[in-house]
């Protein structure tokens, strides 16, 4: 079972299969999985995933993204951002990159 994340009319990612990249556990859902930190992007819905059972944050390469609507999307991402005063987050590099602090910043409290 292929997970899904939509923003209804703005954009949509597909992930079939999942594994840790830190302890290899596998799955095609959510249950080893939790996706909290998913972001949305210029570029669209883009995953991240930390696994349940050591604690990595990853996000993974096999997503599949569908921008429906780039110019609704775009207003809605810097709408979000005005209102959260959080910044644009432009695209799937990017949330690699924030992914990677994250583990970093968990790694040094272990």
């Amino acid at each position: 079972m292929a997970l899904k994340f939509r923003l209804r009319g703005l954009a949509e990612t597909f992930i079939d299969d999942v594994m840790c990249p830190n302890c290899g556990i596998y799955g095609e859902d959510d249950v080893f999985f939790s996706t909290e930190l998913t972001r949305v992007t210029l570029q669209g819905i883009v995953v991240v995933m930390q696994c349940r059972k050591c604690g990595e944050i990853f996000v993974p390469r096999s997503q599949r993204f569908g921008v429906i609507n780039p110019t609704a999307l775009r207003e809605a991402v810097v709408k979000d951002s005005k209102e959260t005063g959080e910044p644009v987050i432009e695209n799937f590099h990017a949330v690699c990159s924030f992914a990677e602090r994250l583990n970093s910043l968990n790694k040094r409290r272990v």
